[in-house]
């Protein structure tokens, strides 16, 4: 197949090969949904007559309006659950939209006779634009925050929330953008498209490791995809290979169809025992569980015959939302999320932001290196309030549920400490009877070799191999360019973890990375003493059959860690 050309006047296609990263397994067919930042959108808005303009400037006042407003209500949330400092930003975002508003700016584009989403864009374009002229990261952020109200405004011009950015997008088309993040992939999960193609994408990102979990295929690139492809183009998505076909011919069809039903074949033979136990060749017991994060996800969970929840990541409960939850609507998301799981333990980790997982209504100041600044248990003793609403949801919870608290990038015997003591005296206040189980996330070599020490303030551990694979390495996880440096399979990451299982002393681990659902690699896991895996939803039955086949009686533990 050739480069991308048009075969005729009409501007078809003849069928091409595009060639980029495998980032999410799974194979989809549909045509292309390109999506573009709405201040960088190609299309030129409609042109109006003179009798419009006052009818387009009420429309622009109203927008305006609308997002003030959206800014208040986060202001107030965020105040409450972290601190007037934090709010203030949304305050000094609320003093921009004004004086952008009555800088004049708007009124000379409707006297040019564009619309009022031509004129928005425009302007917050060109101040945009002038602040990423100045130099220094001050200036980089604020132009950041400029081109964010431009879209906030743009939106509310189409009539759309926050939320909707993807709500346009019809089913089964492939999704062509130039960056995904986690919250994109929670509202795109619900949408039904058949594949996403992203200009680039590391396959240690969260955003990747979601787009797993949900099995969505994705492949991120080759360089300038988004600028080679149409909307309507038809396209071959192969999560497994890496490729995209583009206006494929007939026998590149079949092809495809092929392979995916075999796939699928696979897929279904291997859920033939998913609910018996998995026990190896020598009757060891291993449980296997869910990573989730959301009502979606429960049943695929139920289904793929899983033990239980080893993992929920709670922040896909704040990703999609413009203002943070109250204790009551965080309770009561969980507990609509966990009823189909009573009588199976559920693993609820604390909100775990920071580095590649932003959220709309926490406009943190620029980090140099956000991977080695404020996430996790960081952040949470930080804004205490927002960890103790956490916790009282998750202790009232655990009265109805078998609930386990997991705290998430524990570094130090004094992270842990600082967060049990919170976790203790949001238990007292709530005087519940019995508390339950509260763990900490391994995440670090230095947690890692030090576990021992965090080990005495908790009831289990959890080792987040994607993470301890970042920091082991040097690589981050969310960086395409060092990709080939990101191996979870590394030697010093099984030493690690064969470190933290002996030194821990007994106490219950689960291993919850992408490693855990390696088919390749669980009979090591097993040989290292690891007797509990969790992993994505439709992981589960194949590396129950995997563990079908494994004797451990005569095996040496923390022998033959490959690189």
């Amino acid at each position: 197949m050739t480069d991308l050309t048009p075969s005729d006047a009409e501007g078809e296609r003849v069928p091409a090969m595009l060639s980029g990263a495998a980032v999410s397994p799974g194979s989809g067919m549909g045509k292309a949904w390109l999506v573009v930042d709405l201040l960088k959108a190609g299309t030129r808005g409609r042109r109006i007559t003179q009798h419009e303009i006052a009818a387009e400037r009420t429309r622009i006042e109203t927008a305006f309006g609308e997002a003030r407003c959206e800014l208040k209500d986060a202001a107030v949330r965020v105040e409450e659950q972290f601190d007037a400092a934090l709010a203030g930003i949304f305050h000094a975002h609320t003093m921009m939209l004004d004086r952008i508003l009555s800088s004049g700016e708007l009124e000379r584009e409707l006297d040019s006779l564009v619309d009022a989403e031509e004129a928005v864009r425009n302007v917050f374009r060109g101040w945009y634009e002038k602040f990423l002229s100045l130099k220094g990261p001050a200036f980089r952020q604020r132009a950041d925050d400029v081109a964010d109200l431009g879209r906030r405004v743009i939106r509310r011009l189409q009539g759309r929330d926050d939320g909707a950015i993807f709500a346009h997008v019809p089913p089964g088309r492939v999704l062509v953008l130039e960056h995904l993040l986690p919250s994109d992939v929670v509202a795109l999960s619900r949408r039904g498209i058949a594949a996403v193609v992203v200009e680039a994408l590391a396959p240690g990102s969260h955003a990747a490791l979601l787009a797993r979990e949900k099995r969505i295929p994705v492949v991120a690139g080759p360089p300038g995809v988004v600028r080679r492809l149409r909307t309507g183009d038809e396209l071959l998505v192969d999560g497994h290979r890496g490729t995209v076909v583009v206006s494929p011919d007939a026998e590149a069809r079949l092809a495809f169809r092929a392979r995916l039903e075999t796939y699928e074949r696979a897929v279904v033979r291997c859920r033939g025992d998913c609910h018996k136990p998995a026990l190896t060749l020598d009757g060891e017991h291993v449980s296997v569980e869910a990573n989730l994060g959301a009502l979606d996800d429960v049943a695929l969970a139920i289904d793929n015959g899983a033990d239980g929840i080893g993992l929920f990541r709670i922040e896909q409960l704040y990703l999609a939302r413009t203002i943070p939850p109250t204790e009551e609507e965080l309770l009561e998301e969980l507990r609509t999320v966990t009823a189909p799981l009573r009588g199976a333990p559920v693993t609820i980790r604390l909100l775990d932001i920071g580095g590649d997982k932003p959220v709309p209504f926490l406009p943190l100041p620029t980090e140099t290196n956000p991977s080695l600044g404020r996430r996790g248990v960081r952040l949470l003793l930080e804004y205490p309030q927002l960890a103790r609403t956490q916790l009282s949801a998750l202790l009232r919870l655990s009265a109805e549920q078998d609930v386990r608290i997991l705290v998430p990038m524990i570094t130090l015997e004094e992270d842990i400490c600082a967060i049990r003591a919170l976790f203790d005296s949001t238990l007292g206040a709530l005087a519940i009877e019995q508390r339950p189980l509260f763990g900490a996330m391994i995440e670090t070599p230095a947690a890692a070799l030090g576990v021992a020490t965090i080990a005495r303030h908790v009831d289990f551990l959890s080792v987040g191999t994607n993470d301890l694979t970042q920091y082991t390495l040097a690589a981050g996880r969310d960086d395409p360019a060092v990709s080939q440096y990101y191996v979870d399979t590394h030697a010093s990451v099984l030493r690690l973890l064969a470190i933290t299982i002996t030194e821990a002393d007994g106490m219950p681990i689960t291993v919850c990375g992408e490693l855990a659902g390696r088919e390749e690699l669980i009979p090591e896991l097993l040989r290292l003493g690891v007797r509990s895996l969790s992993m994505a939803p439709e992981l589960i039955p194949a590396a129950k059959e995997v563990i079908r086949g494994v004797r451990l009686r005569g095996e040496s533990i923390g022998g033959g860690a490959r690189a």
